[in-house]
């Protein structure tokens, strides 16, 4: 039975040339043209060895074989990375999770190297595998891709140093990159989360929304989370969907932020403002009450007030008009107050003097 090989690298050259080379020694081949479509051919051609590019676009080759040895399906694919920058990169290939390292170098000691490295994967010698770099002696290191691989770290060093979440999507939404901050938010480890369906990370009402910013024919800046709350891993979100065009295929940047604190400040402030106007009202409410039940009551009573011109004599009362008024008359006519008329005992005595009145009851 032949033994399958999955070539994954970005140039058609060497996609060309390993294809027919290993064709004729027998294999059945396929190939894929970076990560992402890797892992998609995974779905329906399950090799025995995989030669895996380590700079590619969507998905390089160091995340590919993350990813594949944390699917266990594939703990027995033997995994084979073939750099072109074996000689200025200290690849520590074991680490990553392959099983062999063969430099890109001359066309006639590369095959050679492929060759050799089989026959070791034939007879199960790993070991002998592990301590070397195939082809490494035949290439030489050179300066401008030294500064290429010395900017392409210190942007991984930033982009994994930042606070907010940074994940790149292909125009049908699924995901090729990821920084650490992302993968903290979304919950999962950059292995579960890379050739994932972005949207497939949300809830059903959250997914329809992120689909139609992704299926939209503009370039146009979008938003989401700040005035509909984005929710995920009881976080609020706010998510920025950046659109750009390359070798004219669509593709997007999200930005992801974790605004949390701020939302639960808002829904704090919020709470307190409602619960203010509640007391508010219920304190309004009862001070109209009061003043109700206080002019319902000031409605019985007058009040007499001021400087009020008596009679030392009769007791009568100057009205403001100059007329002498008496003292009944004039609090029945300013008060609510009505008179009905009795005797003292002390003036009964001096009128009827003795008429014995306790007596008489």
């Amino acid at each position: 039975m032949k033994k399958k090989i999955l070539i994954v690298d970005d140039s058609p050259a060497m996609l060309q040339i390993l294809s027919s080379f290993l064709q004729q020694q027998g294999y059945e081949v396929d190939t894929a043209e970076d990560g992402l479509l890797g892992l998609d051919t995974l779905e329906s051609f399950r090799p025995d060895i995989m030669f895996v590019d380590l700079i590619m676009p969507r998905i390089n080759g160091d995340k590919l074989c993350r990813i594949i040895r944390k699917m266990p399906e594939f703990n027995q694919v033997s995994l084979v990375i073939i750099s072109a920058t074996a000689a200025e990169d200290n690849i520590d290939f074991v680490s990553l999770g392959a099983d062999a390292c063969i430099a890109k170098g001359p066309l006639r000691e590369m095959l050679e190297s492929v060759s050799q490295v089989l026959e070791h994967l034939q007879n199960d010698e790993t070991e002998s595998l592990a301590g070397k770099i195939f082809g490494s002696e035949n290439i030489f290191e050179r300066d401008i891709t030294k500064e290429l691989l010395a900017s392409k770290k210190h942007l991984e060093v930033t982009l994994d140093n930042m606070d907010d979440g940074l994940v790149e999507l292909t125009e049908s939404g699924k995901i090729t990159y990821a920084n650490h901050a992302a993968t903290q938010l979304l919950g999962l480890p950059e292995e579960k989360i890379l050739s994932s369906f972005f949207p497939d990370m949300f809830t059903a009402s959250q997914r329809q929304l992120i689909n139609a910013i992704l299926v939209r024919q503009d370039f146009t800046i979008a938003k989401i989370g700040e005035d509909v709350p984005v929710i995920l891993h009881d976080r609020f979100l706010l998510i920025k969907f950046v659109p750009f065009q390359n070798r004219d295929v669509k593709h997007f940047i999200i930005m992801v932020q974790d605004i949390t604190r701020r939302k639960k400040a808002e829904l704090e402030l919020k709470k307190h403002e409602q619960e203010l106007e509640n007391l508010v009202q219920q304190r309004t409410a009862a001070l109209e009450d009061t003043n109700r039940k206080l002019h319902l009551a000031l409605r019985k009573v007058k009040l007499l007030g001021g400087m009020l011109p008596i009679c030392s004599s009769c007791k009568k009362i100057r009205d403001d008009k100059g007329y002498w008024n008496q003292i009944e008359v004039y609090i029945r006519d300013h008060s609510e107050a009505e008179f009905t008329h009795s005797i003292c005992e002390d003036c009964a005595e001096k009128l009827y003097p003795g008429f014995d009145f306790k007596r008489t009851g």
